[in-house]
């Protein structure tokens, strides 16, 4: 393989993990192929893409061909036009928007589905990461915080399974250049991985492990100390 072709869906930055794909494999180039979440899978099968950057769930039926690394969760928003009253919010839930005009995609993109919400003819549930990426000066959004998350996932195809594809996964869970990956594989049609938020798939640092110490209690004033106006106490001289 020459070059590695990556596709992502609306939303996705693997800015980060190809920058250290470039670091580490200088000699095969990478490159980010934009495809419609609903042709994910089709990018695959034709070869347009060599592994996919897709949001979850993927069709059943294609499961038992693919390879699936969970990488990391996006919180969902209400988008509306920037003129709307639940601008005024800082979140909402489901409930705040009774009444409301609720958009779909129905064939549209998400880019035409934000353009279509830009025009104040309703609202629409999207993940965080397409409303800030394709929602433009006249949109807004805000999270909608009873409704569930969505997942971004690594996939490929079992039957191209390569040493790229498994230095891309030790990429984007973390993995020093180098290091061993150990006698697992980094995948298995029955199990899957996820980076955690906060590890350095999403470009934070992993939680310590270590326990938090106990806050101590706070000491006891000497007796003579200051008072509350700032005057010395009955116990000290001027």
């Amino acid at each position: 393989m020459d070059r590695f072709r990556l596709g992502g869906v609306p939303g996705v930055t693997p800015a980060k993990w190809m920058r250290v794909w470039r670091e580490r494999m200088p000699d095969v180039p990478i490159d980010l192929v934009a495809v419609d979440e609903a042709d994910a899978v089709g990018a695959l099968r034709d070869g347009r893409v060599d592994a996919v950057l897709a949001r979850l769930p993927l069709p059943p039926e294609d499961a038992p061909q693919l390879h699936v690394v969970q990488l990391y969760e996006e919180l969902p928003v209400v988008v509306s036009a920037k003129g709307h009253p639940i601008v005024a919010f800082e979140s909402v839930t489901i409930a705040d928007l009774a009444g409301e005009t609720m958009l779909t995609a129905d064939g549209m993109t998400s880019a035409q589905l934000l353009e279509v919400v830009a025009t104040g003819a309703g609202l629409a549930i999207l993940p965080m990461s397409v409303a800030r990426a394709l929602g433009g000066d006249q949109t807004r959004h805000r999270v909608v915080t009873d409704l569930p998350s969505t997942t971004i996932a690594l996939a490929w195809l079992q039957a191209a399974d390569s040493p790229l594809h498994q230095e891309l996964i030790g990429i984007a869970r973390g993995r020093r250049a180098g290091s061993s990956r150990g006698t697992d594989r980094e995948h298995s049609a029955d199990r899957e991985h996820r980076v955690e938020p906060g590890q350095s798939a999403t470009g934070g640092k992993p939680p310590s492990s270590k326990p938090r110490q106990p806050a101590r209690p706070d000491r006891p004033r000497r007796p003579g100390g200051p008072g509350r106006s700032g005057r010395p106490g009955p116990g000290r001289r001027r």
